[in-house]
């Protein structure tokens, strides 16, 4: 099985986001209020739920709440009814400001499968006092990491891939035209949770200065430490570095099984595999 399931929390992202604490009864879920709309009103977030168990809600609609002066019953920005067919549980609501130039924050609801594996965030916003659907992200990683990075206005959210190794990359996104877009690029950033990818070599690995292979940069002898910096699953290849902190690329290959990735250098024996394996110390989640 290609993608196994993340056990172990990561610590938070560098920028932090906006975390509600939403309060649930038999039928809603309600957050605190936010100038949603950077009007200077502040709304809140109210979703309708169908309670299963004491574990599972599933949500039927979200909704938009602000006060009306001089009257005590709330009013509406309208509803949304949210996708899912029974088959999406609530889990949490976040509120971000993805892009501090489009003067709207961005509202995160955040759901998990009933029947597998799955994880789903829907982004709503609230524009010209109008509730808006504007993408969902899916993930089959637990998304215990999502924030904002300021510095590039985009959504990060951790994920979990097994190139060329188990391990963590975040993908990115950004709101463009009132529509959410992916911008991960081909070569991610990898790691243990943060933690730097460290194997040991069992055989001597050839290291290439460019992403052509046609030239050899050096070679990790056996015993020697490498580090993996970056994959790119779509170009094959991961970017390392040795004891002396020279880096370059290894070339990667699916196994004969199809079932895990190999150095192409020794395409027959995975890179998380043990006997024949060209490294070790890989880290597992299970």
């Amino acid at each position: 099985m290609r993608f196994k399931i993340l056990k172990k929390l990561s610590i938070s992202l560098i920028i932090c986001l906006s975390a509600l604490t939403p309060f649930a009864d038999a039928k809603t879920i309600s957050t605190d209020k936010y100038d949603l709309d950077l009007n200077g009103t502040k709304e809140w977030i109210q979703v309708n739920v169908k309670k299963v168990d004491e574990y599972t809600s599933l949500p039927e609609y979200i909704e938009i709440k602000y006060n009306v002066p001089g009257s005590s019953v709330p009013s509406s920005y309208g509803r949304l009814d949210i996708p899912g067919e029974d088959k999406l549980a609530y889990n949490n609501i976040k509120v971000v400001d993805i892009n501090l130039n489009d003067e709207q924050k961005e509202i995160l609801l955040m759901l998990r499968g009933t029947e597998y594996f799955y994880n789903e965030i829907q982004l709503y916003t609230l524009t010209n006092k109008k509730l808006r659907y504007i993408g969902k992200i899916e993930s089959i990683s637990v998304l215990v990491n999502v924030g904002v990075n300021k510095k590039t206005n985009t959504l990060d959210l951790n994920a979990e891939t097994d190139f060329p190794m188990q391990s963590i990359y975040y993908r990115k996104f950004i709101v463009s035209g009132g529509k959410l877009k992916e911008t991960t690029p081909n070569e991610v950033n990898i790691s243990y949770f943060r933690e730097k990818i460290v194997l040991t070599a069992q055989k001597s690995i050839n290291v290439y200065s460019n992403t052509k292979f046609n030239e050899k940069a050096f070679v990790i002898k056996a015993g020697e430490k490498i580090t993996f910096i970056s994959a790119n699953k779509k170009g094959a290849y991961a970017k390392v570095r040795n004891s002396s902190r020279k880096t370059g690329f290894i070339q990667i290959t699916e196994t004969p099984e199809k079932y895990a990735y190999a150095l192409k250098q020794y395409p027959n024996v995975s890179i998380e595999g043990n006997d024949g394996s060209p490294f070790k110390g890989a880290n597992h989640w299970n």
